[in-house]
């Protein structure tokens, strides 16, 4: 803890020497008088310096690519080798040197292929740049270059497992996948047990695409362990103030990074401690603190999508409501108002533009909608 103390001080020191935004924010401050910065507020202050509100503390040429989560915000990766550390939980899996692993996260915009690209390849691991979709053909990869591992979201490997079995293709036999690692996405016990008892050693991760790796499974049954770089804290969301011993709150992180310094970091996700082991495992991802809803592996915000429907003044009332259907979640904005003559395609090619995953859009009849429920709610059930 020593050393972590070091490494906060030094990365406070160092984003008030080399960051506006931290210069101005840690002034005077000692460390648990520093507001946390909510993720929800990060669009409005790279608002006012695009693009990243000043928060960054190297020069641009010291970035190597910039991406854009929803928000919208912008994300940086710094030069390093590993940028987001990866490597530490995938290794603890047993990804390493000889294997052929199929990343399945997109490397569009979103940093999560970039992520888990590097982690691999400082690993020694050969990888195959797949990202999404495209199943038929990620299946001929499966089989015909014998993948031995898979990282992704556990939604898509069923979607790819499925696809294999119509094609009569057998795990150890036509299949060589023996490990998979997953995050993004919360991943079923039943999806869980099947897997393990096929031979596919399992574990999850927890990262964001600001911070890169928070946590993950170590083998321990403990629960998710803190990555190493990486301080976290579970706070009140109202309060910023550390929680009481086994209660639930936001999590809070500081990032010994000096690309992108977040100290005192609200991710907007809940979880509490691991009883016993506080400071050092998580129970898991609970729930928001926000309005955010993890779709396939993406959040997706009302205010995303609610300016898009208003612009429609035959669109009396909506709701948009999240469930899963098997293996996959769906997302479906259920519409009254609208009739034959309204153009469902092009709604859908604009929504899904904008919150970048695919959803339904069912027109239902005036008033049949529920007011006393909410117009974005979560309705999946986890086994």
């Amino acid at each position: 803890m020593v050393i972590l103390n070091n490494q906060i001080n030094e990365i406070i020191s160092f984003a008030g020497e080399h960051s506006p935004f931290w210069k101005e924010r840690l002034k005077g401050r000692k460390f648990h008088e520093i507001p946390v910065l909510k993720k929800s507020e990060l669009p409005m202050i790279q608002r006012n310096g695009l693009p990243f509100g000043g928060l960054t503390a190297v020069p641009m040429e010291n970035i190597a690519r910039i991406f854009m989560s929803p928000g919208p915000i912008y994300d940086p990766q710094g030069k390093q080798e590993d940028y987001w550390r990866f490597s530490e939980a995938l290794e603890i899996a047993g990804f390493g040197p000889g294997d052929l692993v199929l990343n399945t996260f997109s490397y569009h915009l979103s940093p999560a292929g970039f992520m888990f690209d590097s982690a691999l390849r400082k690993l020694g691991v050969t990888v195959i740049p797949a990202g999404v979709g495209n199943t038929d053909l990620q299946v001929q990869i499966l089989k015909d270059c014998k993948v031995t591992g898979y990282v992704g979201t556990p939604s898509f490997l069923a979607a790819l497992l499925e696809k294999a079995r119509e094609a009569r293709y057998q795990l150890g036999d036509d299949l060589q996948i023996s490990k998979a690692f997953f995050t993004a996405e919360k991943l079923s016990d039943s999806l869980k047990k099947d897997w393990v008892e096929n031979g596919i050693s399992v574990f999850e991760g927890y990262g964001t695409a600001d911070a890169g790796c928070i946590a993950y499974e170590d083998g321990e049954n403990k629960g998710l362990r803190i990555h190493s770089s990486v301080f976290v804290e579970l706070c009140d969301p109202e309060t910023g103030h550390p929680i009481e011993k086994g209660e639930m709150g936001e999590v809070v992180i500081t990032l010994m990074d000096k690309t992108y310094p977040l100290i005192r970091f609200g991710t907007g996700d809940l979880s509490s401690w691991t009883p016993g082991e506080e400071g050092r495992y998580l129970t898991g991802v609970l729930g928001r603190v926000g309005d955010g809803i993890k779709v396939r592996g993406m959040f997706v915000h009302m205010k995303q999508f609610a300016p898009l429907l208003e612009e429609y003044p035959e669109i009396k009332y909506y709701q948009c409501v999240v469930n899963r259907e098997g293996n996959r979640d769906t997302i479906t904005f259920y519409l009254e108002g609208i009739d034959d003559s309204f153009s469902v395609d092009s709604l859908q090619q604009r929504l899904k533009n904008v919150i970048r995953v695919s959803p339904d859009v069912v027109g239902v009849p005036l008033h049949s909608l529920s007011r006393s429920e909410a117009q974005f709610i979560d309705k999946r059930k986890w086994d």
